[in-house]
């Protein structure tokens, strides 16, 4: 009965660029839209596409990470309007070589990020399976890590 199961959660957070682009984009939209109404029928044909684009592009924006480790198996799901869910990376603890807090880079090292893009959040690079990961662990994740599975830090 010793076995480890840790699970979390953490929210992604739209960064600035982003939020900008969807601002901008839905006041188009508005405007488009005001204006086919009232003055120029003929701004339909653009205001249809736009709204279904911004339908499909903005609904998988809102996503969050999964982090789930058990017995020494690390695995990464998103998922997309709490509805989705879709296996972003899986890796196993033999295969893990290190983990160091921060944003770590290594030239010719394929990188993949699983934060939630908060700033001052704290950040984990692992590199498993010749890749480095990006993620939040929590707490326990680590102290798991340190006290049983000797992984290097």
């Amino acid at each position: 009965m010793g076995d480890v199961v840790l699970e979390w959660v953490t929210p992604y957070i739209l960064p600035q660029k982003r939020r900008l682009i969807k601002a901008v984009a839905l006041s188009a939209t508005i405007v488009f839209t005001i204006d086919a109404v009232l003055f120029m029928p003929i701004f339909w044909f653009l205001v249809i596409p736009l709204l279904i684009a911004e339908f499909i592009v903005f609904r998988n924006w809102k996503f969050e990470y999964e982090y789930i480790y058990v017995n020494g198996d690390f695995e990464i799901s998103k998922i997309i309007r709490k509805c989705k869910r879709k296996l972003a990376f899986h890796g196993d603890r033999k295969d893990m070589e290190y983990i160091v807090k921060g944003r770590q880079d290594a030239a010719g090292i394929s990188t993949a990020d699983y934060t939630s893009g908060v700033p001052g959040a704290p950040v984990y690079t692992m590199k498993i399976n010749g890749q480095l990961v990006y993620f939040e662990p929590t707490k326990e994740f680590i102290d798991e890590m340190k006290n049983y599975r000797k992984v290097k830090f």
